[in-house]
């Protein structure tokens, strides 16, 4: 049974993230019946594009209640704090994959 939306834990529909994506059960199985699970160096390509992407949201959200066109502060304010909570997340994960880099340096063979 494929998921084709998720739901917030309000209740009051749909999330709104480009960074959650779930696709369809069997679409990434080959026909040995192995999922493809891409590489590594692809999914940190996505989720930097989907940071970027937030982040300019989060700009354009700014901009739009400063000149005036945005009415809903609280829409502005959601943008800010996803664009800033995947920033965050980001970086976590940048500085766990320069530890593991600096662990296996200080490996002795």
């Amino acid at each position: 049974m494929p998921i084709t939306a998720v739901h917030d834990y309000t209740g009051r529909g749909e999330t709104g993230s480009s960074a959650l994506r779930v696709a369809p059960q069997g679409e990434f199985v080959d026909p040995t019946g192995e999922p493809d699970r891409g590489s590594f160096s692809d999914l940190v390509k996505t989720f930097s594009a989907d940071v970027n992407d937030l982040q300019f949201r989060a700009g354009d959200a700014i901009d739009s209640l400063v000149t005036g066109e945005a009415t809903d502060v609280h829409q502005v304010m959601v943008a800010v704090e996803q664009a800033g909570i995947a920033m965050d997340l980001m970086l976590e994960i940048r500085n766990k994959v320069l530890e593991g880099y600096q662990e296996l340096i200080r490996m002795q063979v």
